[in-house]
């Protein structure tokens, strides 16, 4: 029985280990009414493990989990959604090939038919009520990353009379704008009595949504308390310890010879409509180039040209072939269902598209398969094991497993989509070094970026990306870089 003062949800001392990893250890959150409780930390930290556990889709090895008063059974998704708990992972959970009002039948329902007329007047007044504004007769592979997201969010306040919203990394598929409107419906959210856990590893939108801060370090709670408790400087500190991690810089300006080349390039998008219009561009060889854009704007869909997973609409893209010695690597946006298969392991995904060159050739021998497996593991210092599903890792582990496989024989030329995007600090600044060693030792690496300071620190050359095309070209020690941002939102310098 919940007594005055009882928080909504308490987890008391849970542990989890996945074979030698220790995921949590101990951990303790309390989440009181009508409140946002931020839970950051460096991917790997265990904060998704931990709402994982209250969630019901992992069993704890000790500890109790309390919702508004009563013991909740552990390992159970279905209590856990009757106790209501919703959660909205990072990665979506949506049958793509169903509408949106079909996903939230199987939420709701059970998969039965929906029948609109009995339904839709509960639906709108939710969505009215938290302020969401997208068509449910849509496919969900025709929707806007922001639009799935929504649904999601939907769907979980639908299951059950959801009383607590779990939220992973919901901003890492966000834009600004996007943000700022998502936690506008989080404060209408919690306006209800309703409570929201955010996990994030972008501390500004933190210190601006969040009531409360829990910091997790190495799968324990190092800090909770009021988010006033601490500042920007302080969470940082918590959240990576006393270590330093480079910020990045311009690999030296010596560029080589032209190794990819688009010339008036154009794409469609998922619902055929133009999304990259007369796009030519070269990087050379030693450099390394940023496309700069707002999201939407095409960045993704040519990303994908380059990286041959869609198909052109004219034009044409000169690139090195992906199976020659020091080819081809692409890092695609979408890690899982992309660049992985998330119910293989570690060792079997890190050896897709190497199957056929050394050390396998035709014969997949386990210790050689296992062998590189562990090489690429260490090379980037993933915490993972080779055998481990990679549907267990975090965004960072699973970021580290895919540069591990796409640059394990030095290519020439290295494509990334967005490739920190959803990572915490260290692990973001890791990954840009090892993008700007590559470029200095002589490879040309094409990034995609959302974010102007991640650009200014890492490329050579700078390509403004609206409506499709390239409106502007910077070197990143151009004193003209303030005209970006206008460049990025209207298509116009000054």
């Amino acid at each position: 029985m919940m007594t005055a003062g009882e928080p909504l949800v308490r987890l008391e001392r849970l542990s989890k280990r996945f074979g030698q990893s220790l995921a949590n250890d101990q951990v303790s959150i309390s989440v009181p009414h009508g409140k946002v409780v931020a839970v950051v930390g460096e991917n790997g930290a265990g904060k998704t493990t931990a709402m994982n556990l209250l969630a019901g889709l992992y069993m704890p090895d000790s500890g109790r989990i309390y919702v508004r008063g009563e013991l909740l059974r552990p390992g159970s998704p279905r209590d856990s959604v009757r106790a209501g708990i919703g959660m909205v992972h990072q990665h979506f959970k949506l049958v793509d090939t169903m509408t949106g009002l079909d996903n939230i039948s199987l939420a709701v329902d059970r998969g039965q038919i929906l029948r609109r007329r009995r339904t839709s007047p509960a639906i709108d007044a939710l969505m009215r009520e938290v302020g969401f504004s997208f068509d449910l007769d849509v496919y969900v592979w025709q929707m806007t990353l922001a639009a799935r997201q929504q649904l999601e969010i939907l769907r979980a306040l639908l299951s059950a009379g959801t009383h607590l919203l779990i939220l992973d990394e919901p901003t890492s598929v966000l834009s600004a704008l996007e943000s700022a409107e998502l936690f506008g419906r989080l404060r209408r959210i919690t306006a209800t009595g309703r409570s929201v856990v955010l996990i994030s590893h972008k501390l500004k939108e933190v210190l601006e949504i969040a009531d409360e801060v829990v910091v997790m370090r190495a799968g324990r709670v190092v800090h909770a308390g009021p988010i006033g408790s601490v500042t920007l400087f302080e969470l940082g500190r918590l959240i990576v310890g006393d270590r330093l991690f480079g910020t990045g810089r311009p690999p030296p300006q010596r560029p080589g010879r032209p190794v990819l080349r688009l010339d008036h390039v154009r794409v469609a998008n998922d619902l055929g409509l133009p999304a990259v219009e007369d796009v030519s561009l070269e990087v050379r060889a030693g450099e390394l180039v940023a496309i700069a854009g707002v999201s939407g704007n095409g960045q993704t869909e040519l990303m994908e040209a380059i990286g041959g997973i869609r198909e052109l609409r004219g034009g044409s893209i000169a690139k090195p072939h992906q199976q020659r010695h020091r080819g081809f690597a692409y890092i695609p946006s979408q890690h899982l269902g992309t660049a992985l298969a998330p119910n293989l392991s570690i060792a079997e995904n890190a050896i897709l598209g190497r199957h056929r060159s050394n050390p396998f050739r035709w014969w997949l021998r386990r210790r050689d398969v296992d062998s590189f497996a562990r090489a690429a593991i260490e090379r980037f210092d993933a915490k993972a094991q080779a055998r481990q599903p990679v549907r267990q890792l975090s965004g960072g582990n699973l970021q580290r497993v895919i540069l591990g496989r796409e640059l394990a024989e030095d290519p020439e030329l290295i494509v990334a989509s967005y490739p920190t995007r959803g990572l915490d600090v260290a692990s973001a600044a890791q990954i840009r070094n090892v993008l700007v060693d590559h470029a200095a030792a002589g490879a040309a690496v094409l990034v995609a970026s959302e974010e102007l300071e991640e650009s200014f620190s890492i490329a050579n050359r700078i390509l403004v990306m609206h409506r499709g095309r390239i409106v502007g070209e910077y070197r990143s020690d151009s004193p003209e870089l303030a005209n970006i941002g206008r460049l990025m939102t209207t298509g116009v310098a000054s």
